[in-house]
């Protein structure tokens, strides 16, 4: 008689999901925040992405830029949830732009799903300089 087998999943790296994805939120000027992401977004870390860039928009801060220069992958959930956001801004009436950085694997994605709050470079020195709002879709 042969005992039966059980297949086993590998272990994630760690028990906290955002191991791969580091969240760093800073103040530039006043009225501004700029959170910059390190790492992977996918569907196991772009929750934590909501849930800090959210915080942000129930804040008082009247512009949210979320930074993704040191980016090394956004997947699909990061994109949903980029989404998402940008329609929570508008509802609370914020300015919200997102920094694609030059990582490969986010500017192929924003090639293919392009949004309207992109703004290069507006986590390097911009954030201070007031910028145009996205145009409203009627």
């Amino acid at each position: 008689m042969t005992a039966a087998h059980t297949a086993r999943l590998p272990a994630l790296p760690s028990s906290d999901p955002t191991g791969m994805l580091r969240l760093r939120v800073r103040h530039p000027a006043p009225g501004t925040a700029v959170v910059e992401v390190s790492g992977e977004v996918d569907l196991a870390t772009a929750p934590r992405l909501a849930e800090v860039v959210e915080a942000r928009l129930r804040s008082t801060v009247s512009l949210v830029i979320v930074d993704l220069r040191r980016t090394t992958f956004l997947g699909v959930a990061g994109l949903r949830v980029l989404i998402r956001l940008k329609l929570l801004a508008a509802g609370a009436d914020k300015d919200f732009y997102v920094d694609p950085g030059t990582a490969p694997a986010v500017r192929r994605l924003f090639s293919l799903f392009p949004l309207d709050c992109i703004r290069s470079g507006a986590a390097e020195g911009l954030a201070e300089i007031p910028l145009p709002r996205p145009a409203q879709k009627a």
